[in-house]
């Protein structure tokens, strides 16, 4: 099937669900009109589908040449939006004041649902089954776990693709390579308990906010004094809390704070390095020091046949064009897909200046190119074709 013709007859349909998705912006967890806009498009087109908890819908597509054991493709776009108020003056813009979707997964979750409209014209000739995951709460977190477990429990799948609309890229390109593509992230808190009491009488406190202060600077520093200078490594830290008033030395002093690496080895060892920072230094000052870790998104690492497969389609059939781009430091719970069942995220080009596109993901006047959006869910449809029929 011709599924490049066939997204420019889809093209109108994806655009109208995107202004839709993007006029009705909801934050993570709370994404309770898109998952019923999700499900209502889903069984017009007459996919079977389930709403997990959270608000996740999953629906499932059946090829009609898929025989006992054939292949598995989960394709998976994410639902939430951001607590930013939308500066951009669109006709669709956000009805609802202080949310936008400023990253771009309005688009996602149209593209998959053009996908998912032209597979099911394909359905007679698929040789697989598809299970196409709509994700809610990507950005802070908690609605991937959910799919994984529920796809386990189906038995699980061969592969998982996503893409995220990005623009630090120009309309109409794609980037898709293998290995370390997105960062894992863990976050952290360290407390540092000391003696609280009157600022005129210092003699009598043990000040816990002197060694959080050195503390931040040190555990900040430790990219470039403890880690490989060719490593990449982030740490950093947000919020800083400690005390009520200028003259009252406080008992505890608190700061929270994540970290970003590329590699498990990385991810394992600076939990130990931000501990012993943490405690010496506080013990130096007389005080106490504590620290508590949070795990966050494993990498996104696309794997090198899944990858592989993803040019050989985009040479057949040049939807979208490749280009380079290097890994990114931000993370994605779509790691948590890639860890279970291998497969790739790949990024698409949506920076277009001549239509004045050309602000940063979470910015309040992002925008994206939707002329992308239709190549996005051939490219979708592209590779579940190639995949499920043997390639």
């Amino acid at each position: 099937m011709d599924f490049a013709a066939l997204s420019k007859q889809y093209e109108e349909y994806i655009i109208a669900l995107r202004r839709d998705f993007h006029a009705h912006p909801e934050l993570s967890f709370e994404e309770e009109r898109t998952a019923r806009v999700v499900c209502g498009q889903l069984g017009h087109l007459g996919i079977p589908h389930v709403r997990l908890a959270h608000n996740c819908v999953v629906g499932k597509l059946v090829g009609g040449k898929a025989e006992q054991g054939g292949r598995r493709l989960a394709i998976r776009a994410d639902m939430d939006a951001l607590p930013i108020t939308e500066e951009a003056e669109v006709p669709f813009k956000s009805e609802h004041e202080g949310v936008m979707h400023a990253c771009g997964h309005d688009g996602h979750t149209a593209m998959l649902l053009g996908a998912a409209a032209m597979l099911k014209q394909a359905q007679p000739e698929l040789g697989g089954t598809v299970y196409l995951c709509f994700q809610s709460a990507k950005e802070v977190g908690g609605g991937a776990r959910g799919i994984v477990d529920y796809l386990l429990a189906e038995g699980g799948v061969d592969r998982a693709i996503a893409a995220h609309l990005m623009p630090g890229l120009d309309s109409g390109l794609i980037n898709v390579e293998e290995g370390a593509r997105m960062a894992a992230t863990n976050n952290f808190m360290v407390e540092v308990t000391g003696r609280g009491g009157h600022a005129s009488q210092p003699e009598l406190c043990i000040d816990p906010i002197k060694p959080l202060c050195r503390i931040v600077l040190d555990i900040s520093a430790i990219p470039a004094n403890r880690v490989a200078a060719l490593e990449p490594c982030v740490v950093h830290v947000g919020r800083v809390a400690g005390g009520t008033q200028g003259n009252i030395i406080p008992q505890k002093a608190t700061a929270w704070g994540g970290f970003r690496t590329f590699s498990t080895q990385q991810r394992a060892r600076l939990p130990e390095l931000i501990r012993e920072i943490a405690e010496h230094t506080a013990l130096a000052h007389g005080a106490a020091a504590r620290a508590e870790f949070y795990e966050g998104s494993p990498v996104v690492n696309n794997d090198a046949q899944s990858v592989a497969l993803a040019r050989e389609v985009l040479g057949r059939h040049p939807v979208l064009t490749p280009a380079s781009l290097k890994p990114i430091c931000a993370s994605e719970d779509f790691g948590m897909f890639l860890e279970q069942f291998g497969g790739f995220m790949c990024f698409i080009g949506i920076r277009n200046e001549k239509k004045g596109l050309v602000y940063d993901l979470h910015h309040p006047r992002f925008g994206i190119d939707e002329d992308v959006l239709g190549p996005g869910a051939a490219f979708f449809a592209l590779y579940a074709d190639a995949f499920l029929n043997g390639g």
